[in-house]
């Protein structure tokens, strides 16, 4: 079936050739900063896939008796992984007509628009990592598992790294959250702290993040005690990406957590001229992906 194809022509935009406009009110605003990147390991792939293993280390050193054999230990093999890039494009198509008559010159302004398209498809999906983390509906981590959940480890036994029920973020709840990035295990369930250096948040908490991070006291107590969770060099973040107004999640810095960016292909426009119809064609198109395998160095809470 022939794909249906939208123009851009002089009876559709009539406000755009005529003079008697002064000011046409475009989507416009500055460029806005790659919220993505304050978050992401930014990495590339060179395939139609990409699979990843696990190998779990060797565990302590057992005692011996003097003269006794020193024991073994050995690598264990975990689960894998493969990841597949995603494929996105835009295009869109203006007649002849139409951008010769165009008085403003937002017409011309085609590849520009692809472009603030592309960015926004990029935070979208990025930070579907954090929306979506709590279920494995969009994507899984190598142990089968959603992002923030209760993961069975290789060498038996579970940890958690996500609140069962949801909580709303308070100094008490943030503090609950720390304990969980302290007590971190390995997958043979040895201590693996991991140290949280940012918290996440939609624009409605801000006001609460700053107040428990930035206050000198324990913002929930009246008798002047200390604040010993704004003592720990946590920052916090404002996305405008996140579709939950309640939840909030802790990350560790970049590099001691898996959330990834992984470039295929970079945004690549196009344009072009179809023959005999006097129409001309812009596109833009790109691969990536957003993912994770491991689930360390994170924590999430669905709010309350």
């Amino acid at each position: 079936m022939a794909q249906s194809v939208s123009v851009a022509n002089t009876g559709a935009f009539s406000q755009l050739i005529s003079r008697d406009y002064k000011k046409i009110f475009f989507d416009e605003y500055s460029k806005q900063p790659e919220e993505y990147k304050v978050i992401a390991n930014i990495t590339t792939m060179d395939g139609a896939y990409q699979k990843e293993g696990q190998i779990v280390g060797l565990g302590p050193m057992q005692s011996i008796g003097e003269g006794q054999p020193i024991p073994f230990d050995n690598f264990v093999q975990g689960n894998d992984k493969t990841i597949y890039p995603e494929d996105f494009g835009l295009a869109f198509a203006v007649t002849e007509n139409m951008w010769d008559d165009d008085q403003t010159g937002l017409i011309k302004r085609g590849f520009s628009e692809l472009g603030k398209s592309a960015g926004l498809t990029r935070e979208l999906r990025f930070w579907d990592l954090l929306n979506s983390g709590f279920v494995t509906t969009n994507r899984v981590g190598i142990d089968g598992g959603a992002l923030f959940s209760s993961h069975n480890l290789v060498g038996g036994g579970a940890y958690s790294n996500y609140a069962s029920s949801g909580t709303a973020l308070s100094y008490t709840t943030l503090q609950n959250a720390l304990n969980v990035f302290e007590n971190m295990v390995n997958e043979k369930g040895y201590p693996r702290p991991s140290k949280a250096a940012l918290l996440v948040c939609g624009p409605s908490l801000r006001f609460e993040a700053e107040n428990i991070l930035k206050s000198e006291y324990n913002p929930d107590n009246a008798n002047s005690q200390v604040n010993t969770v704004g003592n720990k060099g946590l920052q916090f973040f404002i996305p405008h990406f996140l579709t939950s107004s309640t939840a909030w999640f802790l990350l560790a810095p970049k590099g001691d957590h898996d959330l990834r960016f992984i470039n295929r292909k970079q945004l690549q426009l196009k344009q072009w001229d179809e023959p005999g119809k006097r129409i001309a064609v812009f596109q833009a198109a790109m691969r990536f992906t957003c993912d994770f395998s491991n689930w360390y160095g994170t924590y999430g809470n669905a709010g309350a």
